[in-house]
């Protein structure tokens, strides 16, 4: 093939079968260019033929960079809501994300765009990294747990499909999508973000998402306020882990970073989310938030040690006023936290809609612990119904209220057998463990930030998911994989001093003062073979 080119003025030959190749890409563009416009004038503008373009530049994208599918993804989990939220037209709940495109279209495939966009990031990786041996496969520190979680569910289906009956392939479908969002996402987070741009991206694209998500719970406040309605919810229940999550960053940034850009900006968030996180009435919130809290202030007080108690001690004095002045007052926004508490200690004292909401949960709760007594070893499986010895009344906006239970921890126990249920605690164990550690030995007062992230997410998440259905969401279990993916960086980031040593360049032994001690010969260090 010849080249086209100019050389001494004069042009070299097209090559003809170049030429037609091109005149054809042409026309072929020009021709779906023109279906496309047409499609669009017969429909009336339509808003899914706008995802037609969209879709075509994220895919170049992720096959260029699979670490903006990631991005992708975890952008879409904090922005779009999964479920509607009764009584708002929002335009984030309206972009059926998380819905399979059987539910809003004719088409019948049960497959969501979120489906595809981190099926489309796993192919985009493999392909990346099956034409270049530069970095090797890493499954982090929670590798192990996190695969054998994926495993316990996996079993589960064929546990339900096993006992046959009354088995239902849609719920089993909707059952296991948290759990291969989370490993999915586990997996690509810890092999894609490496360097400490990519996960500072990460962290700032999260924390400007919460933000605005709790400036729309408040616009939407305002809404239903003008329209004169009360309604129960103003966001997602779930959003409330991202807030817990953000106003946990915050006081660590004061304890780590002290006064830094990086305080300052957390601080500035706080306002909008904490207000939305009254706005949101939800009572678990502040119970997940206080022990979210509580377990990073332990591992902040490592190393932080006079700081952090002096900020748990005016904290508790802080509360303690606080819960004086509003114990009886807790029916208004201000007195959310009280409500919360009061729920716990105080059960005679909650309004009728508390009460309401406790005694479904005791009835599910009983059912339960029937199901578990039946089958305690390797529960009824993904795709069937759980024993119901008590019937509860039926939730009419919830179409696997049979299969998926509030209280999520127990559900994977239900679901993935008493094997998943202790992989589940295996994970919660080893996070905390592997992220206090890393508070202690990173450096960077930044890094140690990071650390903390992931100590917050899975204590908030596990708190949740003991009467809330945080387990089984996609939403949460997304973020929550790609902030545990967090460790395998951080990891890498610790100094090992050792090894440092024993790599230190001979050419350098005139930087060791005369009067100094002779150094002893370096020793090898065995690298440990975990992952």
């Amino acid at each position: 093939m010849i080249a086209a080119r100019v050389t001494s003025g004069v042009a070299a030959p097209v090559n003809l079968r170049t030429s037609l190749r091109a005149i054809a890409l042409i026309g072929i563009v020009v021709a779906v260019a023109a279906a496309y416009g047409a499609a669009i004038a017969w429909t009336g503008g339509h808003p899914l033929f706008a995802i037609g373009p969209f879709g075509v530049l994220l895919t170049a994208a992720v096959f260029a960079r699979p670490i903006v599918g990631v991005y992708a993804a975890v952008a879409a989990a904090l922005l779009f809501e999964q479920w509607g939220i009764v009584g708002l037209d929002s335009i984030t709940a309206q972009t059926h994300f998380f819905d399979n495109i059987s539910g809003f279209t004719g088409v019948d495939l049960r497959v969501s765009a979120a489906d595809m966009l981190i099926a489309l990031t796993l192919a985009a990786w493999l392909a990346k990294r099956s034409g270049s041996a530069e970095r090797e496969f890493r499954a982090g520190p929670l590798g192990y747990a996190i695969s054998a979680y994926l495993f316990c569910f996996l079993v589960g289906v064929l546990i339900g499909l096993a006992r046959g009956g009354a088995w239902d392939q849609a719920a089993m479908l909707a059952e296991l999508r948290g759990p291969v969002y989370f490993v999915a996402l586990y997996f690509l987070a810890t092999n894609l973000l490496r360097t400490r741009r990519d996960v500072m991206r990460m962290l700032v694209l999260m924390l400007s998402l919460v933000g605005a998500k709790a400036m729309q719970a408040i616009w939407n406040t305002a809404v239903i306020s003008e329209r004169g309605i009360w309604l129960e919810a103003v966001t997602s229940h779930e959003d409330v882990l991202f807030f817990n999550a953000a106003i946990v960053l915050a006081v660590a940034s004061a304890l780590l970073l002290g006064r830094s850009r990086t305080t300052y900006w957390l601080t500035a968030l706080l306002p909008p989310i904490v207000l939305a996180e009254l706005l949101t009435q939800r009572r678990i919130a502040f119970i997940a938030l206080a022990a979210a809290l509580l377990v990073v202030s332990v591992c902040l007080a490592a190393v932080r040690t006079r700081r952090t108690l002096m900020v748990m001690a005016a904290g508790t004095v802080a509360l303690a006023a606080y819960f004086a002045v509003f114990w009886n007052q807790d029916r208004g926004i201000l007195g959310q936290p009280v409500r919360a508490v009061k729920g716990i200690i105080a059960a005679e004292g909650i309004s009728e809609r508390d009460r309401s909401s406790n005694l479904w949960r005791d009835i599910e709760n009983a059912n339960i612990a029937h199901t578990l007594r039946e089958v305690p070893l390797t529960g009824v499986g993904l795709g069937q119904q759980y024993f119901f010895q008590q019937e509860p009344p039926p939730l009419t906006g919830f179409t696997y209220w049979r299969y998926m239970t509030h209280n999520a921890v127990a559900w994977v126990w239900l679901k993935a057998g008493l094997l998943g249920f202790a992989v589940l605690w295996w994970i919660v164990v080893q996070t905390v463990a592997v992220g206090a550690r890393l508070v202690r030995q990173l450096e960077a007062p930044s890094d140690k930030l990071i650390a903390c992230l992931p100590i917050a997410l899975v204590v908030g998440q596990v708190v949740y998911s003991s009467v809330d259905l945080g387990l089984t969401y996609s939403r949460p279990m997304i973020v929550l994989g790609v902030s545990l993916g967090l460790l395998a960086p951080l990891t890498s980031w610790v100094v090992d001093l050792p090894r440092a040593l024993s790599t230190v360049a001979p050419a350098r032994s005139h930087l060791i003062p005369r009067h100094a001690a002779t150094p002893p010969p370096p020793v090898a260090v065995q690298r440990s073979a975990v992952p």
